[in-house]
């Protein structure tokens, strides 16, 4: 979630931006780039007056005149494609349910069923308050009273309004929290079928007990598992093409570990490769891109380089995997990502990843390259602090903003002469 969430007040904020930075070569992709294409933001649904802290927007397909913002506190609206409209409906109220006692828990992932012209199933991942215990399923965290909901529910249609039928929860998973930072919160059906689920390491700071590289622990990870036959008796299966499936000591849902909050990820249509920003500690902020079985570094490296305050007890795994781009604190706290561009209207932002950052509000796009060496270009900075971004079904790019406890959605076009 972003960094001014999870971390200091704005004052603060200030005075770390104005500190001297001393990356070296390598280490700060933002440093002495050239500008990428020449974009605007223009208000995507001018006809809504605002959204409170929106977090992400959603399409289908089988409602193709219709836009489903997801907004942080628990809801979920459904409004029309058409901006200048000022109609909306509620298709989901998760607000008496969902925990927003820190600034990064709430609703915080939404996604349609692959089947859900059939089947009307969307799945949610959600903040919970629970019966205050110890943390048996966080290494040796604190005393909490929080957890992590993944949950499908059922849609149901009356009068041509569609909502979501609360008591038709199945719960999928409950993972434990320690801490009320730190909870990834990105959900996604690959191009595979399967249900990816990112959770951050447990939240304060430094991942005290060394969550993320640990295999026996969900926290720290990007999973990977098979809903499509959920039920209360299984609620999912593990694919067995996994990679940690069958080694001693580890979860076998795990994808990917070694992440400290990735915020946020998403595939890139074209290709099937799944990108995300990693918000980080104390120096880099990261451009990654997800891979089967890799280590990510947290918290024996932050980006390129070793961390300190390592607190794991546990071996260092070897090769960990680098990001594509990174940036010092000179430039930005807080990541957020993205999405690899696959739109019309902007040809020279083809094929790269569109990231900016919460606090600085500075944007850039990045792309891999076949010889190691990867493009990084500046982009306008954004007109208030990015919250997520969204992909329209054309591939064109929406970015979802706070402005305050409200917010807008805007999306990227080119700039006009």
């Amino acid at each position: 979630m972003p960094l001014f969430f999870r971390r200091f007040s704005f004052v603060l904020i200030s005075v770390l931006v104005a500190l001297p930075c001393h990356a070296q070569e390598g280490e700060d992709s933002a440093r002495e780039l050239k500008d990428g294409p020449a974009i605007a933001y223009e208000d995507a649904f001018p006809g809504q007056k605002s959204f409170k802290q929106p977090l992400f927007v959603a399409f289908h397909e089988s409602d193709p005149d219709s836009a489903y913002v997801v907004c942080q506190p628990g809801f979920i609206y459904r409004v029309p494609r058409d901006g200048a409209k000022s109609d909306r409906e509620v298709f989901l109220d998760l607000s008496e349910q969902v925990l927003t006692k820190n600034w990064e828990e709430g609703l915080l992932g939404f996604q349609f069923d692959p089947d859900y012209a059939n089947n009307h199933y969307v799945w949610t991942y959600w903040s919970e308050q629970i019966e205050p215990r110890k943390g048996a399923m966080a290494r040796g965290s604190r005393k909490s009273n929080r957890q992590s909901i993944i949950a499908r529910y059922t849609v149901t249609e009356s009068g041509g309004k569609q909502t979501v039928d609360l008591s038709s929860e199945l719960r999928v998973m409950e993972v434990f929290q320690p801490w009320g930072n730190h909870n990834g919160g990105t959900i996604l059906f690959g191009p595979d079928g399967m249900l990816y689920i990112t959770f951050g390491d447990g939240g304060a700071a430094n991942d005290p007990y060394g969550n993320a590289e640990s295999l026996a622990m969900l926290l720290g990870k990007v999973l990977r598992i098979d809903v499509k036959n959920a039920s209360q008796d299984e609620p999912y299966a593990i694919p067995k093409d996994n990679p940690f499936v069958g080694k001693e000591e580890a979860r076998g849902e795990i994808w990917c570990y070694g992440i400290r909050n990735l915020w946020r990820m998403a595939f890139d249509r074209e290709t099937g490769e799944l990108w995300a920003g990693e918000v980080g500690q104390n120096r880099l902020e990261e451009v990654v891109r997800i891979d089967k079985g890799g280590f990510y570094g947290w918290n024996s490296f932050e980006a390129h380089e070793e961390f300190g305050k390592r607190r794991s007890k546990l071996p260092t795994p070897a090769g960990h995997i680098l990001p594509i781009a990174s940036y010092t604190h000179k430039h930005g706290l807080s990541v957020t990502g993205g999405h690899v561009y696959r739109g019309k209207k902007i040809p020279g932002l083809q094929g790269f990843f569109v990231y900016s950052d919460f606090i600085t509000k500075r944007a850039w796009a990045c792309r891999e390259g076949k010889d190691g060496n990867h493009e990084v270009v500046k982009m306008k900075s954004t007109p208030f602090p990015p919250s997520s971004y969204a992909e329209e079904p054309d591939g064109e790019l929406l970015m979802t903003v706070y402005i305050g406890k409200k917010g807008k959605i805007y999306r990227l076009v080119p700039a006009s002469e």
